[in-house]
């Protein structure tokens, strides 16, 4: 991932402290990615949500080995909905949806749709729109400027998780990304 190209890398935190601006939140709080959702436009849902569903099919969805964590489904012209897999944990279906918002910040067009069990199409994308889609996934989470913040403060990687609804994994990976590995 360190191969990013440089100018999607500040792109993407350049994107990041401007949708927190827009909200007129700063960059040391925390960004719920409902919130930024409700703000694009986005629905968001789980498959429980959604009207009329099977009870079988809800059961398929939900399985341990389902397969799936969220997916992004077009609706028309410039409208998705983004469905999630509430059976994850909280910081990582945050997570989750981040990307998916992220692949429609960065006007990511799929390579190709599978089949999921229960019949849920999943978009494949190129490997380099992965790669923007988890950084910029990752800025809107816990944006550079908020790593910054939560280490002049001397908090910890664990209660920088916890102050911005996060896993362990994704500040890691943050502080990998931004150049913070030597504070862990």
């Amino acid at each position: 991932m360190r191969g990013l190209d440089i100018t999607i890398r500040k792109r993407c935190e350049n994107e990041g402290i401007r949708l927190r601006k827009a909200l007129q939140i700063h960059a040391y709080d925390p960004l719920p990615a409902r919130r930024l959702a409700q703000y694009l436009k986005v629905p968001v849902i789980s498959p429980l949500e959604i009207p009329g569903i099977d009870e079988q099919l809800i059961q398929i969805l939900l399985a341990d080995n389902a397969g799936w964590s969220a997916l992004t489904l077009p609706l028309g012209k410039e409208k998705h909905l983004i469905i999630y897999n509430p059976n994850h944990a909280s910081t990582r279906y945050e997570s989750n949806i981040m990307h998916e918002l992220a692949h429609l910040l960065l006007g990511h067009q799929p390579i190709c749709f599978h089949q999921l069990s229960g019949g849920l199409l999943s978009r494949e994308f190129r490997i380099a729109d992965e790669q923007a889609a988890e950084y910029l996934g990752g800025c809107l989470q816990i944006p550079a400027r908020g790593l910054d913040w939560a280490f002049q403060r001397g908090m910890t990687l664990q209660e920088i998780a916890n102050h911005f609804g996060a896993s362990l994994q994704m500040v890691r990976y943050r502080c990998n990304m931004t150049g913070y590995e030597h504070k862990k």
